[in-house]
């Protein structure tokens, strides 16, 4: 019966092990993975950012000129419009 107590106790203690050891490797799998995901969503996110940034420079500079040719038009367009004193006389 001492006998059945020691191998007990030792099976006891290697299962603690064990179990430990798959908690330890659960937890350091667990930190790599959640480290590895943050790093790489935040090259990602400064990646998309920088990205954004360079499209939405390049639509307003676009935009720029347009309103800037707009606007030209449109004057062009209204001096036509507009009574020229020279020419009624």
């Amino acid at each position: 019966m001492k006998n059945i107590y020691l191998i007990l106790i030792g099976l006891f203690a290697t299962s603690c092990a064990t179990v430990g050891s798959v908690i330890d490797g659960g937890k350091e799998i667990a930190t790599t993975t959640i480290d590895t995901t943050v790093k790489t969503v935040g090259s990602i996110s400064s990646a998309a950012l920088t990205d954004v940034s360079s499209v939405v420079t390049t639509v307003a500079e676009t935009y720029e000129g347009v309103i800037e040719t707009v606007v030209e038009n449109v004057d062009e367009q209204t001096d036509e419009l507009q009574d020229n004193p020279e020419e009624s006389e």
